[in-house]
């Protein structure tokens, strides 16, 4: 008896589905032998949604890199929503780094790109035109580490330039910085505006011991955003170049270290950084929850005045006002009194922060709609259930809500409760944060 087995397509995880994984996988460029970046092109576009690009540990090139960006950019390309892209050890030049400028320019979608141990130099145009593109977009993760050809010329180009406030991870070690650049970072560093940084990794450069005492100032000084700082492996036998250097401080007399040796010196800054990151740590979280504090009192308390606004209109009787100020007088309180009260429920936050958040509570165009949306079951938009649940898997609903005025994990099913998963309550109070500025401490 003859027996046919039918075959079956490999089994794809649903996690990968969205994901292109080509890492040291010999792609070439266009003129490649083994697998080129065409076949790349055509695994995108054979799927209906791709958020991660991992092409690590290639030899792209330039070529093969300015024709994936270039359909990446295209009508086509631009329906993928890729959040992230790795093209590490990619043998990437220049002219590819000005394809990906083009492609970041203005994009919303891409939060994570690594970019580290290609070629780039420190042109002063391929770079400024990166730095521009970088604050035109959303990126929040930007990693160079390994590009050793960067040097000071990045540096002296890039800081001046960079203002983009979504980006929270800057790795730039290995890159050939030396004691000139410290004037340059430190800089950007001391400036609340552009520098909104949660992690900084600069090892392995050759800042030297003086440079990097100017850069521990300048977060213990003026930074409040940096969370995670690293400095290791910048000292140098000799340190000439820094001593030419005029270091900023805003300190007019800054008071001289004592004399230690260079172990003494380096294990003092390390323990001056751990201070200065647990400050601002500390003071992040306590400005985001009062944040969420004043935002919970502001909403019951200021947006009945745009509510009855159409009501106003009409002639109301003085007996329904008198009622109502003697149910509730604060409402008939001036409202610059009724802010400066709401104020003291957050008194961490700046001015310019709470006002935002009062603007916020207030506009009726901030609610949550009415009507829950309707989205398929197994989207991606809500929370993940957690898989330990007696309820995972149970397909009795065709369609989920969502939107409404009760979260979807309110239930304790969502594995974001449990810090391993993000959940998208989770996300969204995030997202708003960021939005009134109150992810970071603002000094007043």
């Amino acid at each position: 008896m003859a027996f046919s087995y039918k075959r079956y397509a490999a089994k794809e995880p649903l996690s990968s589905r969205s994901e292109v994984h080509k890492l040291d996988s010999g792609l070439h460029s266009v003129r490649g032998t083994i697998m080129n970046i065409g076949e790349v092109i055509s695994l995108i576009s054979d799927r209906r949604t791709v958020t991660k690009l991992l092409l690590g540990h290639n030899e792209l090139g330039n070529d093969g890199c300015t024709v994936l960006f270039r359909f990446l950019g295209s009508q086509i390309g631009r329906r993928y929503p890729i959040a992230e892209i790795s093209l590490n050890s990619n043998k990437i030049g220049n002219q590819g780094l000005l394809a990906i400028s083009q492609y970041l320019t203005q994009n919303a979608a891409l939060k994570e790109l690594f970019i580290q141990a290609n070629t780039f130099t420190g042109d002063r145009h391929v770079i400024e035109t990166f730095a521009k593109a970088l604050n035109s977009s959303s990126l929040e993760t930007l990693s160079l580490t390994g590009n050793h050809a960067l040097g000071d010329g990045f540096a002296e180009t890039f800081f001046p330039v960079l203002n983009c406030p979504s980006l929270q991870e800057l790795h730039i070690s290995s890159i050939g910085l030396t004691p000139r650049s410290v004037p340059h970072l430190s800089g950007f560093i001391r400036s609340p505006d552009r520098c909104r940084l949660t992690t900084l990794k600069c090892n392995g450069n050759a800042l030297g011991l003086k440079g990097v005492q100017s850069l521990v100032r300048a977060v213990e000084q003026r930074n409040h955003s940096l969370t995670i700082i690293e400095f290791h492996a910048n000292d140098l036998p000799s340190d000439p170049a820094s001593e030419a250097v005029e270091y900023e401080s805003d300190n007019e007399e800054e008071e001289e270290t004592p004399q230690q040796t260079s172990f003494d010196a380096w294990k003092t800054l390390q323990e001056r950084l751990k201070a200065a990151a647990t400050r601002n740590s500390l003071l992040k979280n306590e400005s985001e929850r009062q944040a969420l504090r004043l935002l919970r009192y502001a909403r019951t308390l200021l947006l009945h005045r745009k509510l009855d606004s159409p009501e106003d209109e009409a002639p109301r009787s003085p007996s329904l006002d008198r009622s109502k100020r003697d149910i509730f007088p604060f409402t008939s309180l001036p409202i610059e009194l009724q802010l400066h009260i709401l104020s003291l429920l957050a008194p961490s936050l700046s001015p310019a922060q709470r006002h935002r958040i009062f603007r916020y509570a207030a506009s009726p165009s901030t609610l949550p709609p009415l009507l829950p949306r309707l989205t398929r079951a197994g989207s991606t938009d809500g929370c993940l259930p957690d898989p330990g649940n007696v309820t995972f898997g149970v397909v009795n609903k065709v369609w989920a809500l969502e939107g409404g005025s009760v979260p979807l994990c309110d239930t304790g099913e969502c594995m974001g409760t449990k810090n391993t998963v993000s959940c998208h309550v989770e996300k969204n109070r995030s997202k708003w944060l960021y939005e009134m500025g109150c992810n970071v401490y603002e000094p007043h």
